[in-house]
């Protein structure tokens, strides 16, 4: 039993297989530690290629000529050695981590001198941009601060200042100084490498590892999926600006939509001004709302059916094809007294527009209508904005009781179904009851879906300018567009890709 014991433990350890090392996993908790790259062959030539070139140059990077199978499997490489304390991701590959660099074992001494330069090329930009933004006393200070880490690591350098030394009669305290300031130097180095001066703010490498930054600044679940968006969308951006990334930008474009920060408050993050975080956040929506519009989708008969969720199924069998409902978004009050008329909605008590949302069982945003006035009433609204038109016989239409739409949903040889009027009845009929309920139960999906809508991007939430429902039809398609559709779309489309709210079993 006892021998069993001490076999799990050791197998359950993990040890670095770097040269010198010595990290376990047992002794070192919390220690991050990463397996060699396999070869990857499931998932087509390029990624099996990619994964070869990566496993290779990671053994090059080992380095240890007692290299077999077995320790690959077996042994790690802690975080000791990657600038970032991770990994990169596998299809990174431009990344300074997708290999270890740091600390290796071997070639100290190239190594060191590498990082030593990389470092003062690095304090010395540092210095001229704090020269150039800083006050007089600040410059000085910083100009102090560089000369005593440029002392510190002069004296840490292992045989040269140490070396010279003397302990008459001693020379054991000689070597253990030699030894510790060996140490020093290469505990200086890794954290000198580690911190990147030249890092901008929003930045790629600030999401990589943090999927709780990703949700609160884009909405978007992960990192790969917001990955994949950037490289489905910025190439067609028609805007680049000289001062931020293209990842700056569109973290820009979703903070605005995520957290309605004002355009204020943008220019202060990414020290830019305001007409650049103007034009950025304009050219990105542009590209979004095109790029991102095949996720909004009215789907197939056939793929609803397949798919349809039980709730459904118990009340209206596989019939059902889209619930519908309206939401508003507040706008600020217009100058003119017709655009103020046409707004104004008698329910918020506040200037509106007014937006048709229609979702499938199960739970995505399938139809999402442009921006009305406020003023608009639910059933024109229906009548007029082309929904009906993506009906086939025999569909059914969930909606709220204000869709009186029965006598239009029938010209398409369709149904609709809304809760019963109590309006001149002392009480509903039983089976008036049980119908309604069985609406109201599924019928709450589609408010579900708009106030995730709104909860995720705040933008919806606020007050929207009115330069946001400002249009030319004379111009060009995109400006024939305006903004406000083109927020709702792209908030729409962004939340098609997070994880659903409707149950399916």
């Amino acid at each position: 039993m006892v021998n069993k014991l001490v076999a799990s433990f050791a197998w359950n350890m993990v040890l670095c297989m770097i040269v010198g090392c010595g990290s376990k996993s047992g002794r070192d908790k919390g220690l991050y530690f990463a397996r060699v790259p396999s070869v990857v062959t499931n998932q087509g030539e390029e990624a099996q290629e990619l994964s070869k070139e990566r496993r290779s140059r990671w053994i090059s990077a080992i380095s240890r000529d007692d290299l077999t199978e077995e320790i690959l499997e077996n042994d790690r490489v802690c975080e000791k050695h990657f600038v970032s304390g991770r990994a990169a991701k596998s299809w990174d590959k431009y990344n300074i981590d997708w290999v270890p660099t740091l600390l290796l074992g071997h070639k100290k001494a190239t190594d060191r001198a590498h990082h030593k330069e990389a470092a003062a090329k690095r304090s010395e930009r540092a210095r001229e941009r704090e020269l150039v933004k800083k006050p007089a006393f600040e410059k000085r200070e910083r100009e102090l601060e560089l000369e005593r880490a440029a002392k510190r690591q002069k004296l840490d350098e292992p045989g040269e200042q140490v070396s010279n030394l003397s302990f008459e009669g001693n020379e054991s305290k000689e070597k253990k100084t030699t030894a510790e300031a060996g140490t020093q130097t290469e505990e200086f180095e890794y954290l000198f490498s580690s911190l990147n001066i030249d890092r901008k703010p929003f930045d790629r490498w600030e999401f990589v590892q943090n999927e709780e930054k990703v949700k609160f600044y884009t909405g978007l679940p992960s990192f790969d999926i917001l990955h994949n968006v950037l490289e489905h969308v910025s190439p067609f951006v028609a805007y680049k600006s000289q001062n931020l990334t293209t990842f700056q930008e569109f973290i820009m474009t979703l903070i605005k939509l995520k957290l309605d920060a004002p355009h204020q408050d943008l220019s202060y993050r990414f020290n830019v001004s305001l007409s650049t975080v103007s034009r950025i956040f304009s050219a990105w929506m542009v590209a979004l709302d095109v790029r991102l519009a095949p996720l909004i989708n009215w789907p197939e008969r056939e793929d609803l059916w397949r798919t349809m969720p039980q709730c459904f199924k118990y009340s209206f069998g596989n019939k059902t094809t889209v619930i519908i409902d309206c939401f508003e978004v507040f706008i600020n009050r217009p100058s003119n007294l017709l655009a103020r008329a046409q707004t104004w909605s008698s329910y918020k008590h506040h200037n509106t527009v007014k937006v048709l949302i229609g979702i499938t069982p199960q739970g995505t945003i399938s139809y999402v209508s442009q921006a009305w006035g406020g003023r608009t009433s639910d059933k024109f609204l229906t009548e007029n904005c082309g929904i009906l038109n993506k009906l086939l016989p025999g569909d059914l239409v969930l909606a709220d009781r204000g869709f009186t739409i029965a006598e239009s949903v029938m010209f398409q040889q369709a149904q609709l179904a809304i809760p019963a009027f109590t309006k001149g009845k002392d009480q509903l009929d039983p089976v008036d009851v049980e119908k309604t309920r069985g609406i109201a139960n599924v019928r709450i999906h589609v408010e579900r879906v708009i106030g995730l809508l709104r909860r995720k991007y705040s933008i919806l939430s606020g007050i929207l300018p009115i330069d946001f429902l400002i249009s030319n039809p004379n111009g060009s398609q995109e400006e024939a567009t305006p903004m406000i559709d083109r927020i709702i779309n792209v908030s729409a489309a962004l939340v098609n890709l997070c994880p659903g709210i409707v149950p399916l079993d």
